[in-house]
C-alpha cells in the first residue's frame, strides 16, 4: 500500500478524535453554564417569589391548629388567669394557670409539628416559566410541585401584654407565639424560611389599678 494512502487514513482518524473532543468540551461547557445560571440566577428568583407562599402555608397551618385546639378545649380568660383584688379595688395578684398553659403549649406544638410533617406531600406550586429566570415568563406554563419539609422543631411560648383601655381600665392579653423553620426543596438545593406567628389566646378588661411591675414586664 502506498505511503500517501496510510498518511491520509491517519489524518482522517486524528480528525475524528479532534471533533469528538470539541463536541465533548462544548457539552461540558453548556452543562457548566446551565448549572451556574440555575444556581446564580434561577434559584434566587424562585426563592424570592416563593417565600411568601411558604410563609403563608406555615401561617395558615399554625392558625388552624391554634384555632382548633382552643375550640376543642373551650377555654376562656377566666380559665387561665386568676385576678385577686384588694379591698381598695386594686389588683393584688394576677396569676396564670401555668399547668393549663403548658398543656396547651404541648398540644399545639405537637399538632403543628405533625401538620408540618404532612406538608411534604402537598408542597407548593410554582409555574414552569419561573424556572427559566426570564421575567416575562414568570407565571406561565404548567405548575411544578416543590416539596416543603420541616427543619428542626416547632417552638411555642406564651407572652403577655397590658394596654390601657380607658380610665382605670386595662386590657390584658395572652398570646401564643409559634416559631418554626420550613425548608423548600429545589432541585440541587434547599432553602430554609423562618416563620413566627403571634396568635391571640385570650383577653379581658381588668378594672382597677394595675401594679407597674405587671405593666412593665408582663406575666409570662
Amino acid at each position: 500500500m502506498p505511503d500517501y494512502v496510510v498518511s491520509k487514513k491517519r489524518k482522517k482518524g486524528l480528525s475524528k478524535k479532534a471533533k469528538f473532543r470539541i463536541v465533548l468540551i462544548v457539552i461540558l461547557a453548556i452543562i457548566i453554564l446551565f448549572c451556574v445560571y440555575y444556581f446564580k440566577v434561577v434559584c434566587p428568583i424562585v426563592v424570592n417569589l416563593s417565600q411568601e407562599k411558604v410563609r403563608s402555608v406555615a401561617t395558615s397551618t399554625i392558625s388552624s391548629v391554634v384555632g382548633d385546639v382552643m375550640s376543642d378545649e373551650n377555654l376562656t380568660y377566666n380559665d387561665l388567669v386568676q385576678i385577686t383584688y384588694s379591698s381598695e379595688n386594686k389588683v393584688e395578684l394576677i396569676e396564670v394557670d401555668t399547668v393549663q398553659v403548658n398543656l396547651l403549649i404541648r398540644e399545639i406544638t405537637e399538632k403543628v409539628q405533625s401538620n408540618f410533617n404532612t406538608l411534604g406531600s402537598e408542597g407548593i406550586s410554582i409555574t414552569l416559566g419561573t424556572f427559566t429566570g426570564i421575567p416575562f415568563l414568570f407565571g406561565l406554563g404548567p405548575d411544578v410541585s416543590v416539596k416543603l419539609v420541616p427543619v428542626g422543631t416547632v417552638n411555642t411560648k406564651v407572652e403577655s401584654s397590658f394596654n390601657e383601655a380607658g380610665i382605670n381600665q386595662t386590657i390584658h392579653r395572652l398570646y401564643f407565639v409559634v416559631s418554626s423553620i420550613i425548608g423548600m426543596v429545589l432541585p440541587g438545593m434547599t432553602q430554609n424560611f423562618t416563620t413566627e406567628l403571634e396568635v391571640l389566646l385570650c383577653e379581658s378588661i381588668i378594672v382597677g389599678e394595675i401594679p407597674s411591675v405587671y405593666l412593665q414586664g408582663g406575666l409570662i
